[in-house]
């Protein structure tokens, strides 16, 4: 296993990191939290002109055609940056369905689309009071003579506001994992979107659909169960958000760092007390093997290995490893840690949000359980679409 980064792949990096440093600094994310749309317009032109947005689109449909190492790569720049745009729910999540359960006419409809920054697709499979698994998917799709009906509600949908259509998770039949993929045009009749407050204030919208018509042409895998595609991609959709955690907690770590180097306390600088040096060196330890689980899930995608029990066991520990990260930062920056003037609290909130909002604690423990269990389970084959 080869985990060093490819020339490429260090350049791709080292891009993406002056892309987020000259364009989004703390001090943009100050002024952009909370407001609409939600992320740096000048960000996300950059990342297109200079092809990110397609990262791992087929050069087919105007992507670049690179693997979960390179999306790697890039969230973790991201994450360090707390640079949050709809590259992930839009160029990863959003397309990699779209690949694997449209049909050709439906992939030369959105994937240029997405790769060149002309259109965002979010996806909405979260419900009020429901879990993160298929299970937990009530929203109803009715068959009707023009396609479905679709009636239901989902929250925490990101970026609602700026995308042009939402892919919609709903319950088909009475089999509680049989589930359909549509693609639902967010100026529908029947379509009412809310802003959503959260812990990060970023762009979260609750949609809800009131008996909303979807064309046959916008339901992917010709209305089948897409239940396997939906968890294959999820999976794979947790290496990038493991990369942001990391980004962030090492992001947090240096600023820590910097201010323990010269905030002084009883006549010596505070780092050299030990309680606090040993918390920082917990959270790099941490940050680190963080770091090399998610290269290491990464790895095991592009080489078509079994990678989700390594996917949820990164996911599973980065999440709370960067909550930690946070804390500690705003522990040893001490009573100005918690007001908003200082930083250490955009990242306290994105990292508490991160962990909440992709899959909780206890069903990634219930996962890894059954991996552990029965290792037939994971596979890195793909699904058979």
């Amino acid at each position: 296993m080869d985990l060093l980064f490819s020339q490429e792949q260090t350049m791709l990096r080292d891009m993406t990191q002056r892309l987020c440093d000259d364009i989004v600094p703390l001090s943009v994310l100050r002024e952009i939290e909370g407001r609409e749309p939600g992320y740096s317009i000048d960000l996300w032109k950059s990342l297109a002109e200079v092809g990110i947005l397609g990262v791992t689109i087929s050069p087919h449909f105007e992507g670049l055609g690179l693997g979960a190492m390179e999306a790697l790569v890039i969230h973790e720049e991201f994450g360090r940056a707390l640079a949050f745009s709809p590259h992930f729910i839009s160029s990863l999540f959003a397309a990699r369905l779209i690949d694997q359960a449209g049909s050709d006419t439906q992939r030369k409809r959105w994937l240029p689309a997405i790769a060149s920054g002309r259109s965002i697709v979010t996806v909405g499979s979260l419900e009020p009071g429901s879990s993160a698994s298929i299970e937990g998917i009530h929203c109803q799709a009715t068959k009707c003579a023009d396609g479905f009906q679709l009636t239901g509600i989902k929250h925490f949908v990101p970026y609602a506001s700026s995308a042009e259509a939402v892919i919609v998770l709903a319950k088909i039949g009475s089999a509680p994992d049989a589930i359909v993929g549509l693609i639902v045009n967010l100026a529908s009749q029947g379509v009412t979107r809310t802003y959503q407050p959260n812990h990060a204030r970023e762009a979260q919208y609750q949609l809800e659909f009131a008996n909303v018509i979807v064309s046959l042409d916008n339901v992917l895998f010709g209305g089948e169960n897409i239940a396997t595609v939906w968890e294959d991609t999820m999976f794979r959709a947790l290496v990038p958000l493991v990369a942001q955690a990391v980004g962030g907690a090492a992001r947090a770590l240096e600023i820590t760092v910097s201010y323990a180097k010269t905030r002084e306390a009883f006549g010596k600088q505070i780092g050299g007390f030990q309680s606090i040096a040993h918390s920082l060196a917990n959270v790099a330890v941490e940050v680190e093997g963080c770091r090399l689980l998610a290269q290491q899930a990464a790895w095991a995608q592009d080489m078509g290995r079994p990678f989700r029990r390594l996917a949820a066991i990164a996911q599973l520990q980065a999440g709370e490893m960067y909550r930690r990260a946070a804390a500690v930062a705003i522990q040893v920056h001490g009573g100005i840690g918690f007001s908003t003037a200082a930083d250490p609290q955009l990242f306290f909130r994105r990292a508490k949000q991160l962990q909440l909002l992709n899959w909780s604690a206890d069903y990634l423990e219930e996962r890894i359980a059954q991996f552990t269990l029965q290792p037939s389970l994971d596979t890195g084959v793909q699904p058979c679409v």
